[in-house]
């Protein structure tokens, strides 16, 4: 009996120190060396507490807890990134932990159809590239020797970057790297996968407006921007016509070793990965277009505040209020995004959710946001979801709400509260190494300097009570907003007067 307790109690003692050993470990510099304490071959002892220590060391209220001062540091881009050429830079971050590797290619590619006819080939050549094979290699052998190492390849083209990614395991990178250039500088854009992609492309257009969610996405659009290329919206019978001759001529000049930055992250050695990717890149063999295409021109603005609603049977109205904001780096953009988390971006922390869902409990979710946006002017949102009913009572509240922030201010607690938890949402941006080469290497072909996560925390730290007041004032002003609302027209007559929108008018033609 007394060997069984012995052993019982010796468990229990593992377990404890098991779960002791669970949480986050202090960090440690390189030099730390850890010793195994030894373990004794004998019964373990019996553990001893002592209350009067115990209560000494535990505050008599939560509010008592005394928290260390968060002082977390970016990493910088400069500790990672590699020279290939004058042309071809990136970022590598090493983690032996996993055999595995992710790698990705950025194509700095600006391009715009300039015919309608174009937009829906234009939509399918990018994942196509992949999907249908190349260098010899068939559609269906290429997924299977994919398949077969547990391995990815896809491909993207958008309207500033094209884009080719690989995740494997790192035993298989170097034949990955090879495969992925065999099909992006060689496509065979198989028959058979663009139909399956034409019926992908078919399906979504006929069910485009199947959600509220959907026609307030497409109503924001048509109401707030100024007819471009960019927006274009390619109809069906156009989605049917695409043949490969179309996206084989779209897809010229794709994947050029114009202008390339990758990220590159995993099981990976830093030195021997960079004389890897210098004789990789040697070789990649894309020239531009021989037709130049067209530059993508600036999204405007059409700037006609007021109400527009796309009538729909529907008990629950979808609601966004939107105003034109500022195209990054602009000064405004820190203190306006304070501004935005203590109005509405803070969950229960924000003066929307606490007054319009809390307090009247007239909607689930009611939020406020301000764009990030470093190639076209950004917008301000506020999104709500409430009974068609509460409609005008939800929105009288919101008003209040802002003309309250925009002529008082904070509090003491908002401004350091907002200013904590933007602050400290900052690590979520690094959480993996695939997060951090890709961050730095999006954040070079936008232009951000490198000391742009340290400067981050200087200006939101620095943002002032009075300058919350300004920005809710100048980027949620009623009087300069666009609403969009998805719900009955019937039953919005406080909110008149408003204009109602067809839903057969929100496509960009």
């Amino acid at each position: 009996m007394r060997k069984v307790l012995s052993l019982f109690v010796a468990s229990f003692s593992g377990m404890a120190a098991l779960i002791a050993c669970s949480s986050s470990p202090a960090p440690q510099t390189e030099n730390t060396v850890v010793k195994a304490e030894p373990v004794s071959s004998s019964s373990a002892p019996a553990v001893v507490y002592s209350s009067a220590a115990a209560k000494s060391d535990i505050p008599e209220s939560y509010k008592n807890i005394a928290y260390p001062t968060f002082n977390y540091v970016a990493p910088h881009p400069k500790d990672y990134r590699v020279q290939i050429s004058d042309r071809i830079t990136g970022y590598i971050v090493s983690d032996r932990s996993l055999p595995l590797v992710n790698f990705t290619m950025y194509f700095e590619e600006p391009k715009t159809v300039s015919s309608i006819k174009d937009e829906a080939a234009s939509e399918m050549y990018g994942s196509l590239i992949r999907r249908g094979g190349g260098g010899g290699i068939s559609a269906h052998d290429l997924d299977d020797s994919l398949e077969f190492v547990s391995a990815g390849i896809s491909t993207s083209a958008g309207t500033f970057l094209s884009t080719i990614d690989i995740d494997c395991l790192s035993k298989d990178f170097p034949a990955m790297l090879e495969l992925a250039k065999k099909v992006a500088t060689q496509p065979s854009f198989d028959k058979e996968q663009l139909e399956i992609v034409k019926a992908n492309f078919v399906t979504a257009y006929e069910r485009r407006y199947d959600t509220p969610a959907k026609i307030l996405s497409a109503l924001k659009a048509k109401m707030n921007y100024a007819p471009n290329p960019r927006l274009w919206d390619a109809s069906l019978d156009e989605y049917k016509k695409v043949s490969v001759d179309d996206v084989k001529r779209l897809s010229e000049g794709t994947f050029s070793s114009k202008r390339i930055v990758f990220a590159l992250s995993g099981d990976i050695e830093r030195d021997s990965a960079v004389a890897q990717l210098i004789e990789y890149f040697a070789s990649w063999k894309v020239d531009s277009a021989k037709t130049p295409k067209q530059k993508p021109e600036p999204i405007s603005f059409i700037r006609k505040p007021g109400t527009y609603v796309v009538d729909k049977d529907i008990s629950q109205a979808n609601i966004t209020m939107n105003q034109p904001f500022v195209k990054r780096p602009h000064p405004d953009y820190y203190p306006a995004a304070l501004a935005s988390f203590i109005l509405g971006g803070g969950s229960f922390t924000s003066r929307l959710m606490n007054r319009v869902r809390s307090d009247e409990g007239l909607a689930y979710s009611v939020y406020s946001t301000v764009g990030n946006d470093y190639r076209d002017t950004a917008m301000t949102t506020i999104a709500l979801q409430t009974k068609v009913e509460t409609v005008d009572f939800a929105m009288k509240l919101i008003f209040e709400e802002i003309d309250k922030l925009a002529k008082d201010g904070p509090t003491p607690e908002e401004l350091d509260q907002a200013k904590k938890a933007l602050v400290e949402s900052l690590p979520s941006l690094f959480d993996s190494p695939s997060s951090t080469a890709s961050i730095f290497a999006k954040g070079e072909l936008l232009g951000k300097s490198d000391d742009h996560y340290l400067d981050y925390v200087k200006e939101i730290n620095a943002v002032t009570a009075e300058q919350v007041k300004a920005m809710i004032a100048k980027y949620f002003d009623k009087d300069k907003m666009t609403i969009s609302i998805v719900g009955p027209v019937s039953k919005f007559d406080a909110l008149k007067p408003f204009v109602v929108v067809p839903l057969d008018s929100l496509e960009f033609r």
